[in-house]
Parts: C-alpha cells; structure tokens; sequence
C-alpha cells in the first residue's frame, strides 16, 4: 500500500465483520473487498495491503483534506469492533483539537430525509434515518442513545413513528420511548420478540405489528388499496427473508428504506441482497423481492434511493421512475437467483462474528489452530464461505480432516479409557 497522505492513513483491520455502514460515511475513501461471489466485479478497487485477511472492506484511497480525514474519523466511529484503524495526519498540528465524530451529525440525505450517525455497536452499527415531519418524524429503526441527538430529534419535530425493519434492529427501544413516550412502533408481527435476550429487545409492546402474508399497509398498519399506493405518502411493504418478518418502508416513491434486505454493491454494480446474512430463509428472500418486481412492472413502486441499515446505499439514476426501478431490482434479483438456497443460523454467524471481534479470543485461536489464517470459514456453511475474502477450499478441507482426526483420536481415547476402566472395575470385584 503506497498511497501517502498527509490527512492521515486508514487500514481495516481483521475485526471487520462486513457491516459496511463505514463505506457509507466514506464512500471515497472505503470500498468492497472482492470475493469469489463477485468476480464478475466492475466497481472500485481496494488498494492491495490495505486490510487485513479476511475483512470485507479496504482502502480505496487516503484521506486528501481535513473534510476527508473527518468522513474517516465518522467512519472509524461507526465500526462496531473497532476494525478501522487510521493515524492522526501529519498535516494537523499538536494543539488543533477536533470536535467529537458526530458533532456535525444528522446529515440531510436529501429534501426531508436524515441519516442520523450514532450507530449502536448492539446493532452491528446499523444506521438508522429520520423522516422529518411537522406533526412528529419518521425514526427508521434506531440509533445508539445520546442526548445532543435526541434533543436534535425534539428540535425537528420529534419522533411520532418508529419503524422496525427487523427484530434485529429494535436495540435501545426502552431508552427511546422514555424519551419519546408518545411514538407509536411498528414491527413485522413474525419479529416480535416477547422477551430480552444478548440479541434482540423486547417488542410485543409496539403498536402496528404487521402479517407478512398481507399488505402493503399505510403507516398506521390498515391495508392500502392498489389503487390508492401510487399517490400514498407512506407504503410499508412486507418482504420476508432475512428475517421472518422484515418490513420495508417506501416513502413519497422516493426512499425505500430496506433494512438488512437489499443493499447496493458498487463493486457489483447493482443492487443485492445478502446471502451470508440471511437468517432465515433464501428463496423466500428472493421471491419478496419478486414482489417488489412485480409492484414496480405494475408501475406504482419506484425509488430513487435505497437505504439500508447494512450495506451500501444508493441513488439511482434520473429521478427514479418506475420503469428503471424494476430494471434495477429485476438485475438484482436475477443475481440473487444464482446464488445457493437455505440460510445460515443466526447462532453459527455470531459465533463467527465472535471471532472477528476477538481475533485473540480462545475460540480465534482454535479455529486458526484448525484451519489456519481465515479458519473461522469453518464455522459458517460450505455455500455461503463463497462471501468470504478469504476463502481457501484447499484449506479448509484439510482443516476437517484434521478435525476428524482430532475426533477419531478423542473415540479412541475415551474407548480406551472406558475399556480400562471396566477391566479395572472387573478386577476389582473378584477379589476375595
């Protein structure tokens, strides 16, 4: 990696699990690593050194001026393991104090839609947005607490809805409805989650709890004729996959707020869905997006923007209309479709997760003992190691053969001792 810069260095490290808000808040600086699932890649290029083995993002280029390092600064921030590491420029001088990363933050995406910043390492750092409204705004699943922001929140409007993509993303609801007692939520009724776990929060207290088999819905969950969903102001579109019950919120046919279930790749060039992070069902997640096809070839559903809590964001070309949306979603869904069926449990990709987050962890360690650098693909399914950057099939073979013979050792070392141990047991009971 030889791109100097006087605004300081980025490198990701092996912490990097491939959450991509960062690539969001810097989108000159950090981009997609490849992997063998995108070979066909005609986006950006990381510059070579510049991650770890095994992280999903690299370095594009270095910061070039004080706004660029502060873009970094945020991007760094908003990791929720610490995976970018970026040094203080040689261009600042010892005594210039900076601001804190989201001092500048909410950031206008476009006319009244707000990208808040402070994503929640509970959430993975999703990144949640805000609908601005007179009578009380639109929060799309929800950021880390913090009292300059919820006091920025009651300054422009407050928070009347709250929009639940998926049970992954309710983090933090009590310390939000403390704040705002009044705003009703919203959740897929198949994500309700009656109680607390290391994961997921509470939700069977929200309001509109929404049937994947229905729908669209209006904002306060009663049913939106086909005719009525070209001119509606809010669409809630239900699009399981990801999650039993994820939802999707469009707004004046402009944003389409998606959650985890459908992002942007610029190094692919269009639109996709995440296999490696589909908790529960491929297929399905292909065929909601056939919805989405569908209502857009029946030209009520278009977009200019999507915006995800995972995954790159996107504008598309011209203003959006409904023809280019289903063009758009038909080549991402035509993708989607090579991809293999099933899914991965959630309990397999945070054990995962686990090891990225802790890669001196004693569960990093044992993985690495039995496959080496990148042994942690062994904890994940055989198709979906494809998403990985560093897969080695060569490796991760003898890596189960090793642990067969791991195996084999410890059966005939335990029937070994039980064999002993019955003959210890037999002598012993016939003596006089």
């Amino acid at each position: 990696m030889d791109d100097s810069s006087d605004w300081g260095r980025l490198y990701v490290n092996r912490r990097c699990c491939g959450a991509a808000t960062c690539r969001n808040l810097a989108p000159e600086l950090l981009g997609e690593v490849p992997t063998p699932a995108g070979l066909d890649a005609r986006g950006p290029a990381v510059l070579p050194g510049s991650y770890a083995p095994g992280a999903f993002t690299g370095v594009l280029r270095q910061p070039r001026d004080r706004e660029e390092f502060l873009a970094a600064r945020a991007a760094a921030a908003a990791c929720a393991f610490g995976a970018i590491e970026i040094e203080r420029p040689r261009a600042l001088s010892p005594h210039d104090r900076l601001a804190a990363p989201w001092a500048d933050w909410p950031r206008r995406i476009e006319e009244n839609v707000w990208v808040l910043g402070h994503p929640s390492p509970r959430s993975v750092g999703a990144l949640s947005y805000f609908i601005e409204r007179p009578e009380g705004g639109v929060l799309v699943d929800l950021p880390k607490p913090d009292e300059a922001l919820w006091a920025w929140l009651e300054a422009h409007g407050g928070v009347r809805w709250v929009f639940v993509t998926h049970r992954d993303n309710a983090q933090h609801l009590e310390e939000l409805r403390a704040r705002f007692p009044a705003c009703q939520g919203i959740i897929g009724a198949a994500d309700v989650n009656a109680k607390a776990s290391a994961y997921f929060s509470v939700t069977s207290g929200l309001e509109v709890q929404l049937d994947a088999a229905a729908g669209p819905w209006r904002l306060d969950g009663s049913p939106l004729a086909e005719d009525a969903r070209a001119g509606a102001e809010f669409v809630i579109l239900p699009q399981p996959g990801h999650t039993p019950g994820t939802l999707c919120l469009l707004y004046r046919g402009r944003f389409l707020f998606t959650g985890d279930h459908l992002s942007h790749s610029r190094r692919l060039g269009h639109l996709v869905a995440h296999r490696l992070q589909c908790w529960f069902d491929w297929d399905l997640q292909c065929a909601s997006v056939g919805r989405l096809v569908t209502w857009a070839e029946a030209a009520w559903l278009r977009f200019t923007w999507i915006l995800p809590a995972h995954g790159d964001w996107h504008r598309l070309e011209g203003q959006g209309d409904a023809a280019t949306t289903a063009a758009r979603l038909r080549e991402g869904l035509a993708w989607m479709r090579r991809q293999p069926s099933g899914k991965v449990s959630l309990l397999r990709f945070v054990s995962y997760v686990a090891t990225r987050k802790a890669p001196e962890g004693r569960l990093a360690r044992v993985m690495r003992a039995l496959g080496g650098e990148g042994g942690e693909a062994l904890l994940l399914p055989a198709p979906v190691r494809r998403y990985l950057s560093h897969p080695t099939p060569a490796r991760a073979r003898a890596a189960a053969r090793r642990l067969l013979a791991v195996g084999c050792l410890v059966l005939v070392t335990a029937s070994g001792l039980t064999w002993l141990g019955v003959r210890l047991v037999g002598s012993l009971g016939v003596r006089p």
